[in-house]
């Protein structure tokens, strides 16, 4: 099995997402209580017991951030906001958080020593922190042995679109059917159990012709969470709304940042439920002007056009509207260094 590493540059066009990998990765292990220091290792393959906790048990949990070059090296976007979720995660998961002062410097460290793979604008070093529970007792309990990585991969677009001008648009199924957390479940760790619970949907919108699937409540089945991978915003008459937070959204990095940046640039920002017939009522009346999406991966992505019981409902022209263009460009801007960060600490220079 290939492991797909490259030492050397490929043209963005080629990159897509997620398809390559640095040749090297950071490696720590949780053994006997507590972590031990972490290693910069060349990327190999893992040698695990087929009853390990992560197998059966799914004790597993993970972070994705970039890295960006600028005109005076390259930075990370955010880390610290990465770091503190993935602590959150690891308590959901009954999993001992990595120490986050050794969290970033490991960081850093791969982003220092491959730093010839990461792409120009509007490319990017993909950093995938990941844990594992990787004991091998069969009992249903939290593992004895953790094993904690950092994976890199140079990067394109998420959805091919590698424009720094203005988001890509892709098309949304709503489902009313499939649900992808519960209250008092997962839903705000970031671990693949969330995400495997959601295929089956985007398996399904795909067969109908989307890009992507829309999950709403599990109790109603009637108002907006997020995207199998992102959250979601709506401007209406001018005001930028998204779903309020709670145990069954995740607390995107990126929703967070815009939320910041937005309310920098004036633009008015509520976090409310949003009712799935309301904003559909508003979209035919023309309110609601654009619909968006928003996580790490993807950046911002407009949403041109919505599935809802067999209808196909056009948002808008079906283009990026200017509130979603705007703050794409801004946030493009500071990862390119060419815009001043709402904070300093958003931005982290590792070369």
């Amino acid at each position: 099995m290939s492991l797909n590493s490259i030492d050397e540059l490929l043209p963005l066009s080629q990159l897509g997402f997620g398809k390559y990998y640095g040749k090297y990765m950071i490696e720590a292990t949780h053994k006997d209580g507590q972590w031990q220091p972490w290693a910069l290792t060349e990327l190999h393959k893992f040698e695990m017991h087929p009853g390990s906790k992560t197998l059966h048990y799914a004790q597993e949990i993970f972070e994705g951030l970039k890295a960006y070059k600028q005109a005076g090296g390259i930075s990370m976007f955010r880390p610290d906001a990465n770091i503190t979720r993935m602590s959150l995660s690891a308590e959901y998961l009954a999993m001992p958080p990595y120490p986050e002062a050794e969290f970033m410097a490991g960081l850093k460290a791969l982003v220092h020593k491959l730093a010839h793979l990461t792409p120009e604008l509007p490319g990017s070093l993909y950093l995938r922190p990941t844990m594992i529970g990787n004991s091998n007792s069969l009992g249903v309990a939290p593992a004895s042995e953790y094993l904690f990585y950092i994976l890199a991969c140079p990067v394109g677009g998420y959805f091919g679109d590698v424009s720094s001008d203005k988001p890509a648009t892709i098309s949304i199924w709503i489902s009313d059917k499939h649900v992808r957390a519960a209250h008092g479940g997962l839903g705000a760790a970031k671990t693949g159990a969330n995400y495997a619970a959601s295929l089956r949907a985007v398996a399904e919108s795909k067969k109908l012709g989307f890009t992507n699937v829309m999950f709403l409540d599990a109790v109603e089945r009637r108002y907006l969470e997020e995207l199998s991978g992102m959250n979601v915003f709506v401007v209406d008459r001018g005001v930028l709304k998204t779903p309020p937070l709670g145990d069954t959204i995740l607390a995107g990095v990126t929703r967070d940042s815009l939320i910041k940046i937005a309310r920098h640039l004036k633009i008015e920002v509520q976090e409310t439920p949003i009712a799935v017939d309301e904003m559909l009522k508003s979209i035919a009346s023309g309110s609601v002007s654009e619909v968006f999406a928003c996580g790490t991966a993807s950046v911002i992505t407009s949403i041109a056009e919505l599935g809802w019981r067999g209808e196909r409902i056009r948002v808008a022209n079906g283009q990026a509207g200017p509130v979603a263009t705007k703050l794409y460009q801004n946030l493009c801007g500071m990862h390119a260094g060419t815009t001043t960060p709402i904070a300093p600490e958003w931005l982290v220079k590792c070369k």
